[in-house]
């Protein structure tokens, strides 16, 4: 989930902490309006068991990307007194493992960088979720003179019938088998196979509520992806439904609202788009970014190639000289995160 931190942070406009584990990835600074070292803080927390993350930065002159904080401390708070503290992990990374967050339990995290102290509202899980069913397409786009070939990622959502309402966005994330070359003799074990994950087209930001509506089914396009070689093996798209608080709705809402007025993710949007972080000592010190508690639902749906109505060259069949991905991991994924084990849930059924 690297990468959607980073993404996070890129459509926050807060900036890259990670080289984005994933999530994570991909750079937006909203920064038109703010100070160098301000404090930059995301984090989310859900009920899917797994490792939770905080990323803590601060601005850079002229708006450029927040450099990581590497000596914060982080906790989460339980308004019951209880709290877990956060292990740094890497620049700026701060990771919670083994816990979920549950139903009836309020939480908030604390921040301490320096001799300040931030803290964010405490929150609580949302009770309710939307039933979902994901599916994907592909179509082709004009660019110019040439024509790209696109995924796209939709849903058919039914709200639940409930006097309260429901707020809802999502985030997807891809997994690709990547096989490497095997050059080895008839003894010597192929390598193993690659695994790779990243973020699909964060700045889509969709978002849906049941308030002031009186329909409970929607369809809605969650995001697309440029069809490249990742496609040549099996390509899976995890989303993740997050139900969240009004309060969480809303900044994203005000979010969305900024990155479209602007027309392009990489703009710089007119001003910081308030959170839910303060100092506790300063009510004057401007903490850009946002801690939410959210309720997942996870779909997840996959193609191989004999799904994908394009041709996708191979880089790494009939060629003299093989690139370098043909053969590491890492130059296949590119700053993005990457395993050789397979995730659990890897199957074709």
């Amino acid at each position: 989930m690297k990468k959607i931190f980073y993404n996070i942070k890129m459509v926050l406009g807060l900036a890259v902490l990670l080289a984005v584990p994933g999530s994570c990835v991909d750079p937006l600074d909203f920064i038109a309006d703010t100070n160098e070292g301000q404090l930059v803080v995301y984090g989310l927390l859900t009920d899917e068991l797994g490792v939770h993350r905080v990323d803590v930065g601060r601005t850079d002159l002229f708006g450029l990307l927040p450099r990581g904080v590497t000596d914060a401390t982080v906790v989460l708070l339980e308004e019951n007194g209880n709290s877990h503290l956060y292990g740094h992990t890497e620049e700026g990374r701060y990771e919670l493992y083994d816990f979920q967050a549950e139903q009836g339990v309020k939480y908030a995290i604390q921040v301490t960088s320096g001799d300040q102290v931030y803290r964010s509202e405490f929150q609580e899980l949302p009770k309710q979720s939307a039933e979902q069913s994901v599916d994907y397409s592909f179509f082709t786009e004009s660019e110019g003179l040439r024509t790209r070939p696109f995924l796209s990622v939709d849903a058919t959502v039914t709200l639940p019938e409930s006097e309260e309402d429901v707020y809802l966005r999502w985030v997807l994330e891809e997994t690709f088998l990547w096989v490497r070359l095997w050059t080895g003799g008839p003894f010597t074990p192929p390598p193993p196979n690659c695994f790779i994950y990243d973020d699909i087209d964060p700045s889509t930001l969709p978002l849906l509520t049941s308030a002031g509506t009186g329909s409970r089914n929607f369809s809605l396009n969650l995001g697309r992806r440029l069809v490249d070689d990742s496609f040549l093996y099996p390509f899976f798209v995890t989303v993740r439904q997050l139900s969240v608080s009004r309060e969480t709705f809303e900044y994203w809402d005000r979010v969305k609202l900024v990155l479209n007025n602007q027309g392009s993710l990489f703009d710089i949007p007119p001003a910081p788009v308030q959170g839910n972080i303060r100092n506790l000592a300063d009510a004057d010190d401007r903490v850009l970014g946002y801690f939410e508690v959210a309720k997942v639902s996870i779909s997840r749906v996959f193609t191989t190639s004999a799904d994908v109505p394009f041709f996708i060259p191979n880089p790494c069949e009939s060629s003299g000289n093989p690139p370098a991905l043909c053969f590491e991991c890492e130059a296949k994924a590119m700053d993005r995160r990457w395993t050789t084990v397979a995730p659990e849930w890897w199957n074709f059924n």
